[in-house]
Order: structure tokens, then C-alpha cells, then sequence
């Protein structure tokens, strides 16, 4: 099958046919629409992908094996690159953006630049901090925001404190979660179509546009990356993972999730990215616990196997079995974020309990694991 997908003549076919999808066709329906962006940037980061091997073997931006890492062999690592191309041209040629839609995508390509910098020459954690601070700048000023608080000084405060702790929370968890073949970016795939169904749901056509677009550029990345027989040709890197959590992230506050409390308003999305949250909250209180981290620097740096696919790992799963429970969660969660949108709070309240349990129960199997490490 990877043959196939690896002949020259399947990716120039694959580039011929996004090019004709990219086009601006007049369609009828929002679904139909968002499905020609879902397989033009599908397509096209599929096409762009050997360009991009090229590229991160002629600057040295590889992953070489370590005591750390899972794969064997020196693997280009700015893949990533691909799915920002194909996302940006796809979203370029389809659209007049509004202010949110513009904040959305300019924040995440500054974010997506500075970490492609930083794959091909290391920065530091200040810098890469200092660059998100001002991706999160772009978005407040383009009124992407999280909004519960009253319309006061200190409300206000607390709302932009708020949205840039979950927008580079979310990012960071998300690049956590890059560790094995396929995951980050099947992970996306099924977030930004779980968001991209509450979008079509609630009619709100740019968000649906925006999902779809960026789940077909993370699914066309798998061809070259979910490989569990033969070694990928490619990792997201830093630039992919980062781009991907930030975009997600931003999509989630610039959404309007119908909800008429700010609990039940901001339940969906917490469904929706729980296992990345879960996975963010759990190595951090361990990893604070065995003292391997002590300050802010230090967490973000951090690099550890006790993540929770390094757990399922541990158990016996393979690669690819790993990645399937994964994903099984995520869509678990986000099925349910789903039902709640038009739901009762006493609803929402038990469908977040059962969350709750979900975790508390994977946490005690985490545990278990820990324990035999």
C-alpha cells in the first residue's frame, strides 16, 4: 500500500486534484463546501510532502534516535510545514475572511513560524514563550476571546488571562501528545471534525470551513507518518504540532457553543480536548511529585516517557494499537460534547461526571503501570 502512496505519479494526481478543488466553486450547502476544503488541503499536503523531505535533509532538520525517543533511524522532522501550506492555500483562495477568522489563522501561522525556526535551529523556551504571548495579542485584538466574565476592567483582565492560558495550554498538551507515529496528527483529524460537526450543526459556516480545512491537511499527513511496518518518512515537528494545538485551540474560543451559562457553554470544547488536558494534568502532578520538574522553564522543556501513550505502551499496546484506544477516547468525549449542546444542565452536569470517572479510572491504570516502571 505505502508503495503506492510513495509513487511520484499518485502524489502529482493528488496535486493536479486539490488544485482543481482549491478553486472557488459555487456549491450549494455548507457541508458540501467545507468537504471540497477537507480534501483540497487532504490532497495537497499529500502532494507537498516529498518537497518537504527535501527540504529538512538539506537543513539538517531531522530527529536523530535517542534513549528518549521511539524510532530508530534519523527521520525529517518539520512535516509539519506541509499541513500549514496546504491549510493556508486552501483557506486563501475560498474566502473573505472575518476579523475572528483572520485572528485565528494569523496567530497560529506566527506560532507555526517561530516553531519551524526552532526545529532547524533550537531556540529558547523564552523566546518560543515570548512568541506565543504575541500570537495571543493578534487574537485578543481580533476579538477572539474567551467571554463569562461582566463587562468591567477586572473582568475583562480575567477573560484575557483566561484565554491565553487555554490557548497555550492547549498547544503545549497537544505537543505533548506527539510522541509515536500517526497520533498528533489522527488526533486532530478527529478533533477538527467533531468541532467542524457542532459548526454544521449550529450553522456557523466559518468555523465549519476553518475545521475541515485544517482536518484534511493533519489527515493528509498520515500517509507518510502512520506507518508501523516501515519506519515514517516524516514527523510533524514542532512546527506541525504546535500549529495544529494552536489553530485548535483558537477555533474552540472563537466558536459559539450555544450555551446559555458559561458552564454549559464551555463544557463541549472541555469534552472534546479532555484527553490532551488529562494528558497535560497527569504527567505534570507526576512529574512534580518525583521532583523532575521545579519551575515553569523546566516544565516546558521536560521531555519524559511517562505520557499517557508511553503508558498504553507500557501495558503491551502496539504502536498502532495505541493510537486507535487514543483516538477511541478522544471520540468517547467527543460524541458526548456533542449531545450536550442542546441539552438540560442536569445533563451536562452527568455527562461531565462521567468524564470525571472516565479519567479518574485511566489514572489508576497509569498508576499501576508507573508503579512497575
Amino acid at each position: 500500500m505505502f508503495r503506492l502512496l510513495d509513487n511520484p505519479l499518485m502524489r502529482w494526481a493528488a496535486f493536479l486534484i486539490s488544485i482543481a478543488l482549491v478553486v472557488p466553486w459555487e456549491v450549494q450547502g455548507l457541508l458540501t463546501h467545507g468537504l471540497f476544503l477537507f480534501f483540497a488541503s487532504m490532497l495537497l499536503t499529500y502532494a507537498c510532502m516529498p518537497l518537504l523531505i527535501d527540504f529538512a535533509k538539506n537543513v539538517d532538520a531531522m530527529d536523530y534516535p535517542d534513549a528518549r525517543r521511539v524510532h530508530v533511524s534519523p527521520t525529517p522532522r518539520i512535516g509539519g510545514l506541509a499541513v500549514i501550506i496546504a491549510v493556508n492555500i486552501t483557506l486563501f483562495f475560498n474566502f473573505s475572511y472575518s476579523l475572528a477568522f483572520k485572528g485565528v489563522v494569523i496567530s497560529a501561522l506566527i506560532v507555526g513560524l517561530i516553531s519551524l525556526w526552532d526545529d532547524i535551529k533550537p531556540l529558547s523556551a523564552g523566546i518560543k514563550l515570548a512568541g506565543q504571548m504575541i500570537a495571543v495579542a493578534v487574537l485578543m485584538y481580533c476579538e477572539v476571546v474567551i467571554q463569562f466574565a461582566p463587562n468591567t476592567w477586572w473582568g475583562n483582565l480575567l477573560e484575557y488571562a483566561l484565554t491565553a492560558f487555554w490557548i497555550i495550554g492547549i498547544t503545549n498538551a497537544f505537543n505533548f501528545l506527539d510522541g509515536i507515529n500517526g497520533l498528533a496528527s489522527s488526533l486532530a483529524t478527529a478533533t477538527c471534525l467533531l468541532m467542524g460537526m457542532l459548526a454544521w450543526h449550529t450553522d456557523q459556516g466559518y468555523m465549519l470551513f476553518l475545521c475541515l480545512a485544517v482536518a484534511g491537511g493533519a489527515a493528509g499527513f498520515l500517509a507518510d507518518n502512520a506507518r508501523y511496518l516501515s519506519p515514517a518518512r516524516s514527523f510533524l515537528g514542532d512546527v506541525g504540532s504546535t500549529y495544529l494545538g494552536w489553530i485548535m485551540a483558537a477555533i474552540a474560543v472563537m466558536g459559539d457553543w450555544s450555551g446559555d451559562s458559561a458552564i454549559k457553554a464551555y463544557s463541549a470544547p472541555l469534552l472534546i480536548f479532555s484527553v490532551m488536558i488529562f494528558d497535560m494534568i497527569y504527567t505534570t502532578i507526576a512529574r512534580i511529585h518525583r521532583g523532575d520538574v521545579r519551575s515553569f522553564r523546566e516544565w516546558i522543556e521536560f521531555v519524559g516517557k511517562d505520557h499517557l501513550h508511553h503508558r498504553l505502551m507500557a501495558l503491551g499496546c502496539t504502536q498502532a494499537q495505541t493510537v486507535i484506544l487514543i483516538l477511541s477516547f478522544s471520540l468517547l468525549m467527543g460524541l458526548a460534547a456533542l449531545a450536550l449542546i442542546k441539552s438540560t444542565m442536569i445533563t451536562v452536569v452527568l455527562l461531565l461526571g462521567q468524564a470525571i470517572v472516565f479519567y479518574l479510572v485511566l489514572s489508576f491504570f497509569m498508576l499501576r503501570v508507573a508503579k512497575h516502571d
